[in-house]
């Protein structure tokens, strides 16, 4: 990896996530579809399927020269390179990790539309070890919301409170403070 290139989120045609990924290999781009598990029911059968997190949205790391966001532009499905006033805005390289890191965990996670609300944490220890994100309540149960602020998506994982860390907050926040 060139220490100037940065992940940038890419929109992308409806279901075309895989095959945008394949051809930014081919290019030599490195790319991240982040999937989940979801169970998709008919009325004869249940299957697994890991389905794109973010549907129509993906991530590729790329230093952003001219010719480069020119390359991606051009790969067949990619709608546009999102960002700000017309300018490609990298993704966090944290928010990729936590991102990959809860995905990859084995925990249950859910979308969720992104907040930018609640006590910003990171998990201390266990399988998500690593992950930051903002403490929020789904149906009684406690979650970290990893938030992809660039395509203003998230994914809800669930944690214990003994294992977070709180992030950047007085001594007065404490996280056994959530109702």
């Amino acid at each position: 990896m060139d220490i100037s290139s940065s992940w940038f989120a890419l929109q992308t045609r409806y279901r075309y996530e895989e095959r945008i990924a394949t051809e930014l290999k081919a290019k030599g781009f490195e790319s991240y579809l982040p999937t989940m598990r979801e169970i998709h029911q008919w009325k004869d059968r249940k299957k697994v399927l890991d389905v794109p997190a973010f549907g129509g949205y993906l991530f590729a790391r790329f230093e952003p020269s001219l010719q480069n966001r020119v390359r991606v532009l051009e790969t067949a499905g990619v709608v546009k390179l999102l960002g700000n006033h017309g300018r490609p805005e990298p993704v966090p390289e944290g928010e990729i990790e936590s991102l990959r890191l809860a995905l990859e965990s084995g925990a249950e996670c859910d979308r969720h539309p992104c907040v930018e609300i609640g006590t910003p944490v990171k998990v201390r220890r266990g399988m998500l070890a690593g992950v930051q994100g903002r403490v929020i309540r789904i149906a009684n149960r406690v979650k970290i919301l990893v938030n992809i602020s660039s395509v203003c998506q998230a994914i809800a994982v669930e944690v214990h409170l003994d294992d977070i860390d709180l992030l950047n907050s007085s001594p007065a926040e404490a996280p056994c403070t959530v109702n």
